[in-house]
């Protein structure tokens, strides 16, 4: 499983162990998070910002990454990476 972006100039492109239907997002949620430094209330992917009641998905990144926040888009786009490198 990989998520994978052309940047200005080069390709950035992050392995992942899992990735799961996470939480929705709630004003519940923002209020706990809300004193932690990483809130995570957007994609770490793409920067979406979450909506209340939109999902999130929680995914496992290898190395000092760890468990990031994505959205639905791109928890997509990352299992649909598993799914082609499966059938190689």
């Amino acid at each position: 499983m990989q998520l994978q972006k052309t940047i200005p100039a080069m390709v950035k492109t992050l392995k992942a162990t899992w990735c799961r239907e996470f939480l929705e997002m709630s004003p519940q949620y923002r209020s706990i998070r809300g004193a932690m430094r990483d809130r995570l209330d957007t994609c770490y992917w793409c920067g979406h910002k979450f909506d209340d009641g939109e999902m999130m998905s929680l995914a496992c990144f290898v190395g000092s990454i760890g468990n990031r926040v994505l959205c639905c888009d791109c928890a997509d786009e990352l299992l649909a990476s598993e799914e082609s490198s499966s059938t190689e």
